[in-house]
């Protein structure tokens, strides 16, 4: 017990220390400025949970208000944090991911304020102005610039593309030479932006904040990989034709797992706030999930662990490089290896480990592991997909999923090594055969158009070396 007081860092000290990162000073109030000014921002709600000492809370609020008066008021009068474009420096914006990953950490300032009579006495009217500026200037505003997509029941962002010569505030002109303007998000941002709604559902009782998370969080798990009973999946998929270069005949993105293991990991978190929530994923994903970082990633060892890259099983990939491996944290409210290998990678003595060390012994190990959601919502409902356990493709989808009679589907995959594929498409009742599209040797990126004649619900399957299949449904209106 009295190494576990010494070890506690000071909040106030810790507010300093924060304060000294001069990423969070310079000019400009872009995406760098709102990772690093994420990177802290959970620790100081999550130290409060586990110590139960309110200075916590006193000195996170301060970093809140920091946080929120680097806000600006961009061209249509929404606020953002705006500054260097992380892709362009040469011009400045505001982004999803910004807007999103900040507010992400004021919504779980508020949640813990709702939840608490004495906090919601002295913290109330913060909690909701955090509220306030989630609602109007993160999705309100990303709606009002155009930017969602909706496909029956999943949807996604795509990025904006105006962009002001730097310190402009007032005049955005289209610039859709930027880097990567109007190209759909990767799958971390898009669930960032989820989680935000979801939140804000949690809060406000809105029923159009828990539809986005919906759309959002099942546009991912139409996009999972099921190999070996172990769900995958990459970091950026094609989100409709306007991410296919035509032309080219690929990919306006490369499709992949990212090489940064705090990606996934990240990623997994989002998830599982999903699923705490009763929301598009259900037990069965999130064991396939458990099972992929303890059967496909870990190296058994519990003394010495390491991990492997998630796609590690995967053939025709270059594995040389295993740098995006690491301990899926977030499965600990699962599953008891992950709490034994979390207890042996808890080292290290920088306030931050001190206070995540304390979190998870405190709140996470005070919970036995189950797959009990911890807030399931009445109105949450998980999200069927058809998975079939499919090894060589790994991206299979049908771009839109859902569209009128006489427009083109575009059926878009990636094949890892060569082989026979075949690409047929039938209607979901009936006892129509299935109608072969295109048939013949393939790898890497290959896409083929449909243009459905009639309306109805199909069912688009592509098939290697007549065995492994993936599939994907498709919505024809009249």
């Amino acid at each position: 017990m009295a190494a576990a007081v010494r070890e506690r860092p000071d909040p106030k000290a810790f507010y300093e220390q924060v304060m000294r990162n001069s990423s969070l000073h310079e000019k400009g109030f872009g995406e760098v400025f709102c990772w690093n000014a994420a990177y802290s921002l959970p620790h100081f709600l999550r130290a409060y949970q586990a110590w139960n000492d309110g200075a916590w809370l006193e000195w996170g609020v301060r970093y809140y208000e920091f946080i929120v008066s680097k806000l600006q008021t961009g061209p249509d009068g929404y606020k953002g944090w705006i500054g260097p474009y992380v892709y362009d420096p040469s011009v400045w914006c505001d982004v999803h991911v910004g807007d999103a990953i900040l507010c992400d950490g004021l919504l779980d300032f508020a949640l813990a304020v709702a939840a608490d009579k004495r906090l919601s006495e002295r913290y109330g009217k913060h909690a909701e102005q955090y509220i306030e500026i989630a609602r109007k200037h993160v999705l309100e505003k990303w709606d009002s610039r155009g930017t969602f997509e909706p496909d029956g029941a999943c949807g996604g962002y795509r990025s904006w593309n105006r962009y002001g010569a730097p310190g402009e505030l007032k005049h955005w002109p289209v610039r859709d030479e930027v880097k990567n303007s109007r190209l759909s998000l990767p799958f971390n941002k898009q669930n960032d932006m989820a989680v935000v709604a979801l939140k804000l559902h949690r809060l406000t009782g809105e029923e159009r904040y828990l539809r986005r998370a919906g759309q959002i969080f099942a546009f991912h798990k139409s996009r999972m990989q099921l190999q070996g009973g172990c769900l995958l999946w990459n970091y950026w998929e094609p989100m409709g034709q306007a991410d296919i270069d035509q032309g080219a005949r690929r990919t306006r993105h490369w499709v992949g797992v990212h090489p940064e293991r705090n990606y996934q990991a990240r990623e997994v978190a989002q998830i599982v706030e999903a699923y705490h929530c009763g929301l598009v994923f259900d037990e069965q994903d999130i064991r396939r999930i458990v099972r992929t970082n303890l059967e496909v990633m870990w190296n058994g060892e519990e003394r010495a662990p390491k991990f492997s890259n998630s796609n590690a099983r995967l053939p025709g990939i270059n594995h040389a490089k295993q740098t995006a491996g690491t301990l899926w944290t977030a499965l600990a409210d699962f599953d008891e290896t992950i709490r034994r290998l979390m207890a042996v990678r808890a080292g290290g003595s920088s306030p931050r480990d001190a206070i995540m060390r304390a979190y998870f012994e405190n709140v996470t190990c005070r919970r036995p592991p189950g797959f009990a959601p911890r807030h399931p919502l009445p109105a949450a409902a998980p999200f069927g997909f058809p998975f079939s356990d499919c090894t060589e493709l790994n991206m299979a989808a049908a771009l839109p999923a859902h569209l009128r009679a006489g427009e083109v589907c575009l059926l878009a995959c990636n094949v890892l090594v060569p082989g026979k594929l075949d690409v047929r498409v039938r209607p979901v009742k009936g006892d129509q055969p299935p109608q072969m599209l295109d048939s013949g040797e393939r790898r890497g990126q290959h896409f083929v158009p449909w243009k459905p004649s009639r309306p109805g619900n199909f069912l688009v399957r592509w098939t290697f070396n007549g065995g492994s299949y993936r599939e994907a449904p498709v919505t024809v209106a009249a």
